[in-house]
């Protein structure tokens, strides 16, 4: 009931509901460990980000900014902070390296945004590893539902939509782990859409910005959520409506696809398409890294033998990875070079390798890497262009002895049509804690996210790690 009153059937309705309504006992374990993995993986990512520049220069605006300590903390921050900025600063930590996991279809970064929000909840309500991985889940499948519903990409109308879209699934995350009522979730989702943003125009020039989105996504969720315990009240019908967020944020009107959220909720799980990243970019650039990875290991050649590298790939990843030319070839900023086709090739061709050392300083300014960013062709792909469900990429090579050397990847590893088994996640993991713990630490941490579910207290299990990043 609503004010007295029979509730309005609304998507945000529905999605209320069924968050309340969840219990894991019908969740497949394929469903639960495939999160267990995504959690695993971000706190990886979150570690591997945390002594950067970008992520320091966060915590010193944040300091700055509000000032007073609070009774929460961020992954790897000794130092107490309010619940809102530990989510901002872990969300930033999750996104600045381009490491974080993608649900392909809608381009969103799901475990990121929701993780980052959950953590210092969690632990500041002295909540258990299932609790999170419970709320994990929730937030994330609503999420890349919630990304389904549009057939326009975000990204072609100026949007980030790990940022516009994450504060959604975050708020819901929230929403399951603080067991909130249907109406406070709803306002909250309400209030949510009018925090909902993030503009891509740090794609054209590389500045910071688009690196903060995923934090600013968390954050914003905390608040929303904290408004709506206050009896702010957010409007019910905000993503269908007649103002609604779609029809705000996109601008037109296409078919948009309302039942995505709701179809086979709790039958089908989407959240089995969230696949971990590779390597430290834009997801569409990684089987491009895979293919001329895979080239190098098959063909005996230096750099200064190539000719030119054709990659095909699909048209409507023109715009923000392959063009304008010019820029795409001299990336401005590491951050710029993740979302550059030409440099990234570039690197994997010379270096024969893209790890979270990738994209370095050194690396944009190589005279090597720049002669072979020189030489790379995108084209369009009509077989990636028919299906963007998938992850496909071509890579041709013409070397001045005139050999032609091709290899193509239908579906770049980590997604549901290519999947890694655990040992693959552990490897990230551990490559990515690399000089910040030890091995030991390293394992002991990661064993007890693999057995997330049997952590009785989320804060007796981050307290150590935060201490053992102080001293590194």
């Amino acid at each position: 009931m609503l004010d007295g009153r029979p509730m309005a059937t609304t998507l945000n309705a529905a999605a209320a509901e069924w968050v309340a309504g969840f219990s894991p006992t019908t969740v497949p374990e394929a469903v639960l460990e495939h999160t267990r993995l995504q959690i695993l993986d971000m706190v990886g990512v979150m570690i591997a980000s945390s002594g950067l520049g970008v992520v320091g220069a966060a915590r010193r605006a944040v300091a700055e900014s509000d000032g007073a300590m609070g009774p929460a903390f961020s992954l790897t921050d000794v130092a107490p902070t309010t619940p809102a900025n530990a989510a901002f600063l872990n969300g930033v930590m999750s996104a600045v390296l381009e490491f974080d996991d993608t649900h392909i279809e809608s381009n969103i970064h799901p475990t990121g945004v929701v993780l980052s929000a959950l953590l210092p909840e969690c632990e500041r309500l002295g909540l258990s590893g299932k609790d999170l991985l419970e709320a994990v889940l929730v937030g994330s499948e609503l999420l890349c539902r919630l990304g389904l519903i549009s057939p326009i990409r975000m990204h072609e109308v100026g949007f980030h939509p790990s940022s516009a879209y994450g504060i959604f699934g975050a708020v819901w995350g929230l929403a399951h782990l603080r067991r909130l009522p249907v109406e406070q979730t709803m306002h909250a989702i309400g209030t949510a859409a009018s925090l909902s943003a993030g503009s891509i125009a740090s794609f054209e020039d590389g500045t910071s910005t688009k690196t903060l989105h995923v934090g600013m996504a968390a954050s914003a969720a905390i608040r929303a959520v904290a408004l709506a315990g206050q009896d702010i009240s957010g409007p019910h019908p905000v993503f269908e409506g007649k103002f609604g967020w779609f029809k705000s944020h996109f601008q037109s009107a296409p078919e948009f696809r309302f039942s995505a959220l709701t179809d086979d909720l709790g039958e089908r799980w989407e959240v089995v398409n969230i696949a971990s990243k590779a390597h430290p970019c834009a997801y569409t650039l990684i089987p491009f890294i895979a293919a001329a990875i895979a080239l190098c290991e098959a063909h005996e050649f230096s750099p200064a033998e190539i000719e030119v590298v054709y990659c095909d790939i699909m048209p409507r990843s023109f715009a923000t990875v392959c063009e304008p030319v010019e820029e795409k070839r001299r990336p401005r900023t590491s951050w710029h070079g993740r979302i550059s086709l030409q440099h990234t090739v570039a690197e994997a061709l010379v270096l024969g390798r893209m790890d979270k050392n990738a994209y370095a300083p050194e690396s944009l300014v190589d005279p090597q890497i720049n002669a072979v960013a020189d030489k790379v062709v995108h084209r369009l792909d009509p077989v990636a262009a028919a299906d963007i469900s998938r992850s496909r990429a071509c890579v041709s090579i013409r070397l001045r002895d005139g050999r032609e050397l091709t290899h193509t990847i239908e579906d770049m590893p980590g997604t549901s049509r290519n999947p890694i088994g655990r040992e693959d996640y552990l490897r990230k993991f551990r490559s990515n804690v690399d000089g910040v713990l030890s091995s030991s630490r390293a394992d002991e941490l990661a064993s007890a996210l693999i057995r997330l579910d049997e952590v009785d207290d989320i804060g007796r299990l981050l307290r150590p790690l935060r201490r053992w990043i102080a001293s590194a």
